[in-house]
């Protein structure tokens, strides 16, 4: 996800908070469903550790390389000011992205490397 605010231009990994009676696989799906409009599976959860300040869960999850689409809260939040744009990141540009947190940089190098060594990966 594309972001602009308070003048900073930066990238997040669809997510949020986990609702009464899910469990965070299910929220992951969720979040990814209401922020971008893709629908996923759960391949792994990701080894990255847990930021005391921002704690946080990261799943590898497959989903259609389909054209993402602005839903959920971020697109009633989304303002001139403060801006929510979901989009693919081609691999090659991901060191440009400016991904937030550190974490999330983590979780992506943990889900190339691993599809890079699955059989049939490194596509």
């Amino acid at each position: 996800m594309h972001r602009r605010k308070d003048g900073r231009t930066y990238c997040v990994l669809p997510g949020g908070g986990i609702e009464p009676g899910e469990n965070p696989q299910e929220a992951c799906l969720r979040e990814l469903a209401e922020e971008t409009g893709l629908d996923g599976t759960i391949e792994a959860l990701l080894p990255v550790a847990l930021c005391p300040e921002a704690p946080a869960l990261y799943f590898a999850v497959r989903t259609a390389f389909d054209p993402p689409s602005l839903g959920g809260p971020e697109a009633e939040r989304s303002s001139g000011a403060n801006t929510y744009q979901p989009a693919w990141v081609p691999l090659g540009r991901f060191e440009e992205s400016r991904l937030v947190p550190h974490g999330a940089r983590e979780a992506v190098g943990i889900a190339v490397a691993r599809h890079d060594g699955a059989p049939g990966g490194g596509s």
